[in-house]
């Protein structure tokens, strides 16, 4: 009987463990994405509305978010990165936008 109460604790304590690790990494993700969509509105003069998420990669060794965004009426696409602290706050931030085009080819 002892063993299964043990068992039950740690498996709870598991399970919680998890979900906040997720939960957590979820609400950095869009946190961050706010902070890039807040940039682009603010210094490309673009509506929030005509902003679109591509891509919001999380690079684990570095602790950065790789976003993608693409404004939708003109299919222009912004690349940033992004590193915020454990409270949420903006740590790191830089605009990739100019080396994206040149990567892909766009002048």
């Amino acid at each position: 009987m002892k063993k299964v109460i043990i068992f039950n604790i740690i498996f709870c304590l598991l399970v919680i463990f998890i979900c906040y690790t997720y939960f957590d990494s979820k609400s950095r993700s869009a946190v961050a994405y706010n902070y890039a969509a807040s940039y682009v509105e603010t210094n490309y003069e673009i509506r929030r509305e005509n902003i679109q998420p591509l891509e919001i990669n999380y690079r684990i060794g570095m602790g950065l978010f790789e976003i993608l965004l693409e404004d939708v009426s003109t299919k222009e696409i912004f690349s940033f990165e992004v590193d915020i602290r454990k409270d949420y706050s903006l740590y790191y931030f830089k605009d990739l936008t100019y080396v994206h085009r040149k990567n892909e080819g766009v002048q």
